[in-house]
């Protein structure tokens, strides 16, 4: 248990009303300094209804060793360190007993805050990493959060969430920070440590100092956790892939993080690089409708993408904090230059503009949700015309749909036993259940891997009740051939 700062014994334990009239502004001036992240997880405490906070001081657990020994290296110089643990609960209480009958459903989740001091770097106070509820909000969609076991005195609870952590700058960055949150989904410990990422990408920080990652190097990072990785490059204008959109929700809808570089104003041209794991639903968009009538905006695809839905992604920021809603059109692909109008200069021409993405799966995965959805529609595209005979409603429905090029397609990644028990759980319209003698003839014919399923429904019902018509499940662990034939297709429901 002393391994990770969020499980190891404090050394201290203060039980603290953070009720009304308590004061977070005061706390962080007074204790924190000038740690800006803090506020924005004191703000989401509040948003969840927090009511107590335990503050236990430190040791030096052996991730913060590793770093202290780390910075020392770096910085060539003395360098002293602490840390302490705030735990954040719903419920009420003031002693050691009390909290010992705290049951986990009244555990918000924690923060370890850290900070570092020498004649070189001056004092620099953050969050080493903080786990923390999901938003609570219905509309809210974040899926693979891993569960985080915190020690608060001398009992255990358990925080859902993505991790969180700010980088020190030093022998970690945005980069690293970012990795830590993504590779978590993956990796066989469930935290990888920075100096596990340094020691593959050959950082010692003596004969090799850190100065950024590359994105080759943050592929390699993910891929030693155990993840596969599909990039997107959009540096350039010129041919840009798929709208960057589309990698990261092919992603995130199914539990699984992106990485999102994206340029800056700064004057040395740096990148910033955030993960992103979540997204909000708006049910009330006009978008999708819109875009077909109004726009002829992707007057070439058939169909509505389920992602058209999508309003906000959600994502850490290691500056600002943890679980913040980024709008889907803030940040926005480079664009070529207008003839006849002057060059910007090179920070304003990248500013806000996504560099790269990340999409990651699980290693077994070799199609990209991207091709995934394409190859799914085209399959669905070709079995409607083959559905029963007029007198059945749903068929003249999607019919009548697909002519006007409304049906939406939702892709998700599962393996056959989750679309078996998945099977298992769904009802028509009438509540009846599919057919037990189907469900086991789907499993004696076809091996527990990863498939993509596409799921087929209307603008109304999609987003309404979340429903669907039904679905086609195409290989994921497999490439399809370059002809177009049937080697990717599984079945169709």
């Amino acid at each position: 248990m002393n391994r990770y700062a969020r499980t190891s014994p404090g050394q201290t334990l203060e039980i603290i009303s953070i009720e009304r009239p308590f004061s977070f502004f005061k706390l962080i001036e007074n204790r924190f300094r000038t740690c800006q992240p803090l506020r924005r997880i004191f703000s989401q405490v509040r948003m969840h209804g927090g009511k107590t906070m335990v503050l236990e001081e430190l040791g030096t657990p052996e991730d913060l060793q590793e770093e202290n020994e780390d910075l020392q290296k770096r910085i060539q110089g003395a360098l002293s360190s602490e840390a302490c643990r705030l735990t954040f609960f719903s419920n009420r209480f003031k002693s050691d007993q009390e909290l010992a009958n705290t049951t986990n459903d009244d555990f918000l989740g924690y923060a370890v805050v850290k900070e570092d001091t020498s004649p070189s770097i001056g004092t620099l106070s953050r969050i080493y990493e903080s786990g923390l509820r999901p938003p609570r909000h219905d509309n809210n969609f974040v899926r693979g959060s891993q569960n985080w076991k915190c020690r608060v005195g001398g009992c255990v609870f358990t925080a859902n969430g993505y991790l969180y952590a700010q980088q020190n700058g030093l022998t970690n960055v945005c980069a690293h920070v970012a990795l830590r949150t993504a590779a978590a989904r993956f990796h066989p410990n469930g935290d990888m440590s920075y100096r596990e990422m340094n020691k593959l990408l050959g950082i010692d920080h003596v004969s090799e100092k850190l100065n950024g990652l590359s994105l080759q190097q943050m592929v390699e990072v993910l891929a030693s956790a155990g993840a596969r990785c599909f990039q997107a490059d959009y540096s350039s204008a010129d041919k840009p892939p798929a709208p960057f959109q589309k990698y990261i929700y092919g992603s995130i809808e199914s539990g699984y993080p992106a990485i999102v570089v994206f340029g800056t104003t700064h004057p040395s041209g740096d990148f910033h690089a955030v993960p992103v794991f979540g997204h909000t639903f708006n049910q009330d968009t006009w978008v999708p409708s819109a875009n077909v009538s109004y726009f002829k905006i992707g007057a070439g695809t058939k169909y509505i993408p389920s992602e058209s839905w999508l309003s906000t992604f959600v994502a850490h920021d290691d500056n600002w904090g943890s679980n913040y809603c980024i709008p889907r059109h803030y940040l926005r692909p480079q664009q070529p230059l207008v003839p006849g109008q002057p060059a910007p200069k090179p920070e304003e021409a990248v500013s806000q503009c996504v560099a790269h993405v990340i999409s990651t799966m699980p290693k077994e995965v070799r199609l990209n949700p991207v091709r995934a959805e394409i190859i799914g529609a085209d399959y669905l595209f070709t079995i409607l015309p083959q559905l029963p005979p007029d007198n059945n409603p749903w068929a003249m429905r999607l019919r009548t749909y697909a002519q006007s090029h409304l049906l939406v397609l939702r892709p998700f990644l599962l393996s056959f036993t989750e679309y078996t028990a998945h099977l298992k759980k769904v009802r028509d319209w009438h509540r009846n259940p599919i057919q037990e003698r189907l469900i086991d003839a789907f499993k004696a014919a076809f091996p527990d891997e990863r498939f993509w399923m596409i799921e087929l429904s209307v603008p109304e019902l999609f987003s309404a009740n979340l429903r669907k018509v039904g679905e086609v499940l195409v290989r994921a662990e497999a490439l399809p051939s370059v002809q177009r034939d049937l080697s990717s297709f599984v079945l169709a429901r």
